[in-house]
């Protein structure tokens, strides 16, 4: 290869002869000039263009190595963002589903809305929170402010094309300011403020770097947070992937996956490199070669209510479940805090990986589903993003079932089906008497 490419550089100059000799006389003329100055730079580089590409053709695999190793580094500083589909976007939920023994779609509790980097000084964003439409605004001194979207004036939607103005954000249709209270501190063409001129305003808490509100169809004031990671807000563990999910389904059902221990070892078993969820009834040699086994247990915290957690020991077993290396046992540990938030720690050989779960309903069976992944510094990112990756493949066949089922109040339960009945007790605590039942319109029904 090297030699034809050096016999199609150093006969180029002949080549071109013979082309230039066979044009008509009428465009020798016209393109003499130019050939000739083709000549000169030809004869220029040579001594330099010959040792150049022999020596590219000389070291093209030592070349070709240090390229895949710069991408691979540069794939290893960088941040995974694994978007494993919109599942729900741009389909509506089936209503056949809607049982009159579900719960209410909204549980009270804190919601994370926005990664705090999103939310610059000075800049307004609008999110939707339980088929409500808000705005978010953080303040030039950093205070962030959560209101519902309209403006009590003539309704115009504050979070387009709303601006930050002396602490407050600025209805883009009249000029009426918002502080983060929720307060009307002025209008642009009048001096005087109309009694109740006041936009309902939400708790906020900010932590890991995320923006949490607190929902609660009481009113009430929140009574337990979020937990804070100073690991994560001072930077001693580094962020490494981020996965994204929006499914139609209850909020309840990606809880009580956790107290469902017998679904791991029926619907997880499978490698995480085997076919789809669908085809999973053709057997292959690696599925049956390599399979996942897991024992879990599932308990409330007593001291804490609002806390749940789920201790599991995933294995992976080989040549046919005969043998289980000491290294594929991998203990979790994960805890639900509220009816939202989960926080499982994941215990490697080089360190402590934390993935942080966040359930944010937008509808009341459309659920936008965030994993947020950190690791200790000792972790390598590819062991992170490898997680991360296995996770998320794990996660959807979860979607897959959670999309198709439907609710059963009374299930029949038997032995090794895990405390399912008790976590629903649990959960009830998280719903109150003015909680949005399904027949009840909100902002998406106007």
């Amino acid at each position: 290869l090297k030699l034809q490419f050096l016999y199609f550089i150093e006969t180029s100059y002949t080549k071109m002869s013979v082309v230039f000799d066979l044009l008509p006389e009428q465009y020798k003329n016209g393109t003499e000039r130019g050939w000739n100055e083709a000549q000169q730079v030809y004869t220029a580089y040579y001594p330099v263009v010959h040792p150049a590409v022999e020596f590219v053709y000389d070291n093209c695999f030592v070349l070709a190595g240090l390229v895949v190793l710069f991408y691979l580094h540069r794939w290893n500083q960088s941040v995974l963002y694994y978007s494993g589909g919109w599942h729900g976007e741009g389909r509506k939920a089936n209503v056949k589903r809607i049982s009159k023994d579900m719960m209410p779609p909204f549980a009270n509790g804190w919601y994370k809305i926005l990664d705090s980097h999103v939310l610059k000084p000075g800049t307004v964003k609008s999110v939707r929170l339980c088929d409500k439409k808000l705005v978010a605004f953080r303040t030039h001194e950093g205070k962030v402010g959560v209101l519902d979207a309209y403006c009590p004036h003539l309704g115009a939607d504050l979070g387009v094309h709303g601006r930050v103005v002396d602490g407050c954000v600025e209805c883009p249709f009249h000029a009426w300011r918002f502080n983060t209270e929720g307060e009307c501190e002025g209008i642009e063409y009048s001096d005087c403020i109309p009694k109740g001129s006041t936009i309902q305003s939400y708790e906020v808490f900010e932590s890991n770097r995320m923006i949490h509100v607190w929902y609660d169809a009481e009113g009430r004031e929140p009574h337990w947070f979020p937990r804070r990671y100073k690991e994560i807000d001072s930077g001693d563990w580094y962020f490494a992937c981020w996965s994204g999910h929006e499914i139609l389904t209850h909020m309840a059902e990606l809880p009580e996956n956790g107290p469902d221990c017998a679904h791991l070892d029926v619907l997880h078993k499978d490698w995480i490199f085997s076919k789809e969820l669908h085809q999973r009834q053709v057997k292959t040699k690696e599925t049956e070669f390599l399979s996942h086994a897991w024992e879990a247990d599932w308990s409330v915290d007593e001291e804490h209510p609002h806390q749940s957690t789920l201790r599991v020991a995933q294995k992976m077993v080989l040549g046919f479940g005969r043998w289980t290396p000491s290294l594929t046992v991998v203990p979790v540990e994960a805890n639900q805090v509220g009816p939202a938030l989960v926080y499982l720690h994941l215990q490697t050989s080089f360190g402590q990986i934390l993935m942080a779960q966040n359930v944010t309903p937008v509808g009341k069976l459309r659920q936008r589903v965030e994993h947020y992944y950190y690791a200790e510094k000792s972790v390598p990112r590819i062991i992170a993003k490898f997680v991360a990756w296995g996770s998320s493949r794990q996660f959807e066949r979860d979607v897959a079932i959670w999309e198709a089922k439907t609710f059963i109040p009374k299930p029949l339960l038997t032995k090794g089906d895990g405390p399912i009945g008790r976590f629903r007790s649990w959960f009830k605590q998280f719903y109150s008497e003015n909680s949005v039942r399904f027949d009840e319109p909100t902002d998406n029904d106007w």
